[in-house]
């Protein structure tokens, strides 16, 4: 649980930080005069904090948990920052044209930081779980009887790399 506080904390002050620098990029591209305080940084950073939990909980849950709580902190983060957007609606269709380019680059960008929001707190939140143990698939965890498969619970795994699971005591002669 620790982890997870962990990874919703520093996924979501990332996620709140570079979303509040490309709101900014947007305010200059518009040529809009707005000063952004710390109080409304801090509120952003805390939605975002607050958003990367579902991510970060389901962190290390089966992969089709783990995939439905990313898509869940990317959906309403989407829809969090879509809805802030449209508040700048009429500055964006009033800007000069030659700034469009630079206004659509910074929506992919801000796609793109919602999208990967919700990745980084489940990356970080299982690296945090698992520390000091080795790289082994989700199969593997729950004892199941082939634990050196090569593709198990939807995770490929290379023999011989790091990622390999452990070697199986079947047909080695111990326990």
């Amino acid at each position: 649980m620790l982890a997870a506080a962990v990874g919703a904390l520093v996924a979501g002050v990332l996620g709140g930080l570079a979303a509040r620098l490309l709101m900014r990029g947007v305010a200059v591209a518009v040529g809009v005069d707005t000063s952004f305080t710390l109080v409304a940084t801090v509120m952003i950073t805390v939605v975002f904090v607050v958003l990367a939990v579902p991510a970060a909980i389901t962190a290390t849950a089966r992969p089709g948990i783990r995939r439905g709580g990313r898509w869940v902190t990317v959906l309403v983060t989407g829809w969090t920052s879509a809805r802030t957007g449209f508040a700048d609606a009429k500055s964006i269709l009033l800007a000069e044209e030659e700034r469009l380019p630079v206004l659509a680059a910074l929506a992919v960008a801000f796609a793109a930081v919602v999208t990967a929001h919700g990745r980084f707190a489940q990356w970080l939140t299982r690296r945090l779980a698992t520390s000091g143990e080795p790289a082994r698939p989700y199969a593997a965890n729950l004892g199941h009887p082939e634990p050196g498969a090569e593709f198990a619970d939807g995770e490929a795994f290379i023999r011989g790399s790091c990622q390999s699971p452990a070697p199986s005591a079947r047909g080695t002669g111990g326990h």
